[in-house]
């Protein structure tokens, strides 16, 4: 049964970008975590190799480990499920993420990855409006339910195309029909550019429109309704306990929803 996922570490690094890239560095965690994983080094050079192939440039406000996380993301290994499944439970506690996280950099560059990509093509609307995506998502061997009129959130980085049929090749136990306005359009970062993959963040809430259950599995409908993170910079907090002895409780960023507090209080 799907829900808010409060595990979830879900840090959207809002207003640390900078200081959040110069604490990576100088506690060396990108080496750190490549030391801790074997696959990691391996995809990270090929999804190297991948982008000298590519013909997208860096967006304004890129690194280069920007593009690379999202390349080795959709490259669909085995590191991808190991991510997200530390993901949905590095939030359990301040401590949970600080000492068992072994993915602090990944998920950095691939959440503020994510945010770039989708402040670019907001950029691009002529409305002026946030530009919001119909996607789908096929899971297989997993029957997900849902509340209708719930609030939920993924919860973990969640990969869906904008093409039902590539996301049936995926599994048809469940479909999920998705409008997402924070997940970003990757294709030109995707290491499979057929799938047109829209990439949701996990700090995402959606509001469950319809469930049904068929004949060839359940059937979901979400509509976004805005965001919520209970961290705030955690890394940054976490450092600075660390040097003053103290434990650095976690914060919470408001919906971007007005209201979205208020449904979640209702329930």
């Amino acid at each position: 049964l799907m829900n808010m996922a409060l595990h979830s570490f879900d840090d959207q690094y809002l207003g640390c970008r900078e200081q959040m890239t110069e604490e990576l560095e100088r506690g060396d965690y990108f080496q750190k975590e490549i030391a801790a994983n074997k696959k990691y080094l391996s995809l990270w050079k090929q999804a190297q190799e991948a982008l000298l192939k590519s013909p997208v440039g860096l967006l304004r406000e890129m690194h280069e480990s920007h593009a690379v996380v999202l390349m080795a993301y959709t490259m669909n290994s085995s590191l991808h499920s190991q991510l997200n499944s530390a993901t949905s439970i590095a939030g359990s506690s301040p401590e949970h993420y600080r000492h068992n996280f072994s993915f602090k950099y990944f998920h950095f560059y691939l959440t503020t990855a994510i945010q770039i990509m989708k402040q670019w093509q907001n950029s691009k609307e002529s409305t002026g409006k946030n530009k919001c995506y119909r996607v789908h998502r096929g899971v297989k061997d997993l029957y997900i339910k849902a509340m209708v009129g719930s609030r939920v959130r993924f919860g973990r980085f969640t990969s869906t195309s904008r093409l039902w049929k590539e996301a049936q090749k995926f599994g048809n136990e469940t479909l999920f029909t998705v409008t997402t306005c924070l997940g970003a359009a990757v294709q030109g970062f995707s290491h499979y550019t057929s799938e047109k993959e829209v990439l949701i963040p996990p700090y995402e809430i959606f509001l469950v429109k319809n469930f049904s259950r068929t004949q060839q599995g359940n059937r979901l409908h979400l509509q976004s309704v805005g965001n919520y993170s209970t961290y705030h910079c955690q890394l940054l907090q976490a450092s600075r306990s660390k040097n003053s002895g103290f434990t650095a409780p976690a914060s919470a960023i408001l919906p971007s929803v007005i209201g979205v507090l208020l449904c979640l209080a209702r329930q």
